[in-house]
This record gives structure tokens, sequence and C-alpha cells, in this order.
């Protein structure tokens, strides 16, 4: 399955910046330093996640990144477009066999239905759960976990 660790990252960023954005100016160091990722990574999902309609960024002191859309209207599978790839049915590799074996010359027609239809099942999945739902979820975390250490992050004052 072609699922890199890009869209996890890009669902994480959409969070943070999700959660963060009304009141707090919200940069990519300070996204990588949530997600634990070099700032270029974080800018360059930024830039994918832009280009897709999903973020706006501007630029300058006062600059940052804000949702493009409301929340209840971003799906993990235009997270997922946006950064992986566009089509469901290539979410699987296949490769076609071998005509010189009857097990070969059909396994392509035989398993690549199958395939076509688990990817069909994660896209749908996918396109029912809204950035909005996980903000509730992960609000809802953060309040009943707190930091070991007695920390603050931005995070929880918004949560």
């Amino acid at each position: 399955m072609r699922v890199s660790k890009r869209f996890p990252l890009a669902v994480h960023c959409l969070l943070f910046v999700a959660v963060l954005s009304p009141t707090q100016r919200v940069t990519s160091t300070l996204v990588a330093e949530s997600t634990g990722s070099n700032p270029v990574t974080v800018r360059n999902l930024f830039l994918k996640l832009s280009e897709s309609g999903l973020l706006t960024a501007s630029a300058g002191k006062n600059g940052g990144v804000h949702l493009a859309r409301q929340p209840q209207n971003i799906t993990l599978w235009d997270i997922y477009r946006a950064v992986e790839l566009g089509n469901a049915e290539k979410i699987f590799s296949m490769y076609e066999g071998s005509d010189g074996c009857p097990v070969g010359r059909n396994f392509y027609q035989v398993l690549h239905p199958h395939m076509v239809s688990a990817a069909r099942a994660m896209e749908n999945d996918m396109a029912h759960v809204t950035l909005d739902s996980l903000m509730t979820e992960l609000k809802a975390m953060i309040v009943n976990s707190p930091d070991p250490k007695g920390r603050k992050h931005p995070v929880q004052a918004n949560a």
C-alpha cells in the first residue's frame, strides 16, 4: 500500500493549525516542534496543502498559515489526495504476472478487482472523517491527559 509518512504528518499539521490559528500565529517552526519533523519538511507539506486549497499562507513578520476551509469541510480523503496519490485505485501496487504460467497469466485479473474494492472502501471511509471530528477527539484527549511534568503547551490553552 502506498501511504507514506506525508499523510499522517499532513493530518498532524492541519490539526495543529486548526487548533491554534484562531488565536495564535502558526509557523512551520512551531508545527515542526509538534511533529518532530524538520521545518523544511513542514513547509513542503504546507505548499502541497496550499496548492490543494486546504491552507492559506502569508509571509513576513506577522505571517503564518491558516485553514483555507472550515474544519468540517476538510476530510481525510482531501488531505490524502493533497499529499499522496490522487487516485484510490493506485493505492496498491500491482504487477501483471507472467504469460508463461496460467496462474501468472490470470493473477492480475483475479486480484485487481479486490484491491480496487479495498481502495474504494478506504476512500469512502476517509471521505467521512472530517478535520472537525478529529479536532473534537483530540481536544478531549488533551483535556484528559495533562502533561506528566506539568508543562503547558499553547495547544492546551486552546483545547
